[in-house]
């Protein structure tokens, strides 16, 4: 499950509102980049 606070490497994957996502590029997440509101981080699927 996708959580702020936490580092992302490319091509983790998490869950968020039940849909599946997986990350695009290295980051540490922050509240406000939630998976469907940035699209640069996470493609759906």
């Amino acid at each position: 499950t996708w959580a702020p606070g936490t580092s992302y490497r490319a091509g983790d994957r998490v869950t968020y509102g039940g849909v599946a996502y997986r990350c695009r590029q290295a980051h540490q997440s922050m509240t406000g980049w939630e998976p469907p509101n940035v699209p640069a981080l996470w493609e759906r699927g």
